[in-house]
């Protein structure tokens, strides 16, 4: 099953992009929650359904202390809510605000104009690691190759497939 943010879920991440996020990153408010989605769907159900629950909890909390939700809180409003679950009265509070943190961070730096940003251009990275390591590991490679493809020992008579 795939999830999806709620409307609720939605509004409440959206009000925290720019508490969580740089302000450049402002206008990629909405990649950055759907990129959240992806995460929180490839979490186990349970942990999805917290965190679903989680936010719908945030946004009514406000009502206490401001009259609103928090996904209608002013810019300095939202600063302060957020801080009082990050430093909050349980740990509950406190580890909700910073599994949301670490989850929109992560969403936040994975926009490709955000890793441009910081310069972090792993590619290059990638390929020149990929090259050593075949060329540094290349008769291993080729041990561990021949190895998975030679006849069972224990049964000669049986071929392996290799798909």
């Amino acid at each position: 099953m795939t999830y999806h943010h709620s409307s609720t879920a939605r509004a409440v991440l959206r009000s925290l992009v720019p508490v969580i996020c740089p302000p450049e990153a402002a206008h990629l408010a909405d990649a950055i929650v759907d990129h959240m989605a992806l995460t929180i769907g490839a979490l186990p159900s349970l942990a999805a359904k917290g965190l679903a629950a989680g936010l719908v909890t945030y946004d009514l909390g406000a009502l206490v202390r401001y009259g609103r939700r928090a996904s209608r809180l002013g810019p300095v409003q939202a600063e302060a809510y957020y801080a009082s679950w990050e430093h909050g009265i349980t740990p509950v509070h406190v580890q909700f605000a910073k599994g949301i943190n670490q989850l929109m961070s992560l969403s936040c730096y994975e926009q490709p104009e955000m890793m441009e940003a910081c310069g972090y251009r792993a590619a290059g990275w990638i390929e020149q690691v990929t090259k050593k390591r075949l060329t540094v590991f290349a008769d291993d490679v080729r041990k561990q190759n021949e190895q998975i493809l030679a006849p069972d020992p224990l049964r000669p008579s049986l071929k392996k497939e290799v798909a």
